[in-house]
């Protein structure tokens, strides 16, 4: 299958599940408003952190050694079972410690922390594993059908506890559910496609080893990058004298919108990141980037100018009134969430040429930036300061990352601004014709 095939695939399928997890933020944040949103991803960054640590980015080395079918796709699926029941005691138990006797005065659901963590980092460790099985397998039409459908129910139900005296309640125990469920379904249905109920076993001492040391390897550039991405909530949640609970819903919300403007980026590098591992395409993926940038940087533009006319009343259109701050951090962040498409392809293409190393240092230059800049700035200026900062920091890595990538290839700066109607002319074949050259 070509490279652009899979690309065909995985945007219309993962687009699919996309959108539904766009209508899931919309409905959620209507339901919940800025304050309790904010908080219920505040707590969700808390739990992933978690899962980052103690899962040790397993997910990263599944990828790699699924990918060049070095290592057993069925032992890497019962692998995961336990590796799953492990770590979301073993977290459910920290979680429990780390809130004890905890009580928020905004809302009242602290003594669910620990069922909140155990259903969260379950269902994440499940839908990341097991996604990636069935990316390895060129598979991106099952999985994502069933998250998405999965979604969709959540929906019904949050539409449906509208108005009811235990409406908080439902919704956020049936968002956290939803989570947990995607996750078993992805793993009973993988188990039956592939018979893996004909060979349950588990990865031998060699295969151990070198998944372990891959994933510890990208487990500290995970660590990095979540840290990069993220630390500015904290930072936000902190500073209360320039920061309110309803700026902390703004601003996640303003910060998720741009990472759902990454489902594009994202989407190109699960295709490119097991080619560029398996060795196949790697010429078509070192070309596909140059375009992807051109694009990207075109696409920015024209996002600018959208976000400043409209996004005034667009957002609290959308979201509710109270996410009526949002505009000015989503414009600060924009050329940051450039510089984070085009990363998505580098890093790809990094970890997949077993190049972990540079997306590590160029994390660690992005992390130094915003630590300092948001320690300064954040205080004074607020929320907006925290939008700046991030893209500053995005973008410190992206010209590392470009920095490497051109020391590879040798190519002028010029193929970065050089926009020609070829490129959109490529993603237009890209996405609709069967075949593409370039």
């Amino acid at each position: 299958m070509t490279f652009e095939k899979l690309l065909q695939q995985s945007l219309l399928w993962r687009g699919l599940y996309f959108v539904t997890l766009l209508l899931v933020n919309i409905v959620l944040s209507r339901s919940l408003q800025a304050d309790g949103t904010g908080w219920i991803y505040y707590l969700t960054n808390f739990f992933s952190f978690i899962l980052l640590v103690a899962s040790l980015s397993m997910e990263s080395g599944y990828t790699y050694y699924a990918s060049s079918n070095v290592i057993s796709h069925h032992k890497l699926a019962w692998f995961t079972l336990c590796w799953t029941l492990v770590i979301s005691i073993v977290s459910a138990i920290g979680v429990g410690i780390y809130f004890k006797g905890l009580k928020s005065s905004e809302l009242n659901y602290s003594d669910n922390y620990i069922f909140y963590a155990a259903t969260y980092v379950a269902g994440i460790l499940l839908i990341n594993f097991f996604m990636v099985l069935f990316y390895a397998q060129r598979n991106y039409v099952i999985p994502n059908l069933i998250l998405s459908i999965v979604n969709i129910i959540l929906i019904v139900v949050i539409l449906l506890a509208n108005k009811k005296s235990d409406e908080y309640n439902i919704v956020v125990n049936n968002y956290f559910l939803s989570i947990l469920f995607q996750g078993i379904l992805l793993a009973i249905v993988f188990i039956i496609i592939n018979k893996s109920y004909k060979d349950i076993s588990l990865p031998d001492k060699v295969s151990f080893k070198l998944l372990l040391k891959y994933s510890l390897v990208a487990l500290a550039s995970n660590v990095i990058f979540f840290f990069v991405y993220r630390i500015d909530y904290w930072f936000v949640r902190y500073n209360t004298a320039t920061c309110t609970p309803a700026d902390l819903g703004n601003y996640i919300q303003a910060s998720k919108l741009g990472q759902m403007m990454l489902i594009v980026p994202q989407i190109f590098a699960s295709v490119i990141f097991p080619q560029t591992a398996s060795g196949y395409l790697r010429e078509n993926i070192t070309n596909s980037i140059l375009i992807f940038f051109r694009v990207f940087l075109q696409v920015l533009f024209i996002g600018i100018i959208l976000i400043a006319s409209i996004g005034f009343w667009l957002f609290p259109a959308v979201f509710g009134a109270t996410f009526n701050n949002m505009t000015i951090p989503t414009l600060l962040l924009l050329p940051g969430i450039f510089s984070l498409a085009v990363l998505c392809l580098l890093s790809a293409y990094f970890a997949g040429k077993g190049k972990v190393k540079i997306n590590v240092i160029g994390g660690v230059y992005a992390l130094i930036v915003v630590i300092i800049g948001d320690f300064i700035f954040i205080p004074i200026w607020g929320i907006n300061a925290a939008a700046a900062v991030s893209t500053a920091g995005y973008t410190v890595n992206l010209l590392y990352s470009l920095y490497h990538f051109f020391k590879n290839h040798k190519f002028s700066l010029s193929v970065l601004y050089s926009f020609n109607k070829a490129d959109w002319y490529w993603v237009k074949n890209m996405l609709f014709n069967k075949t593409t050259q370039l």
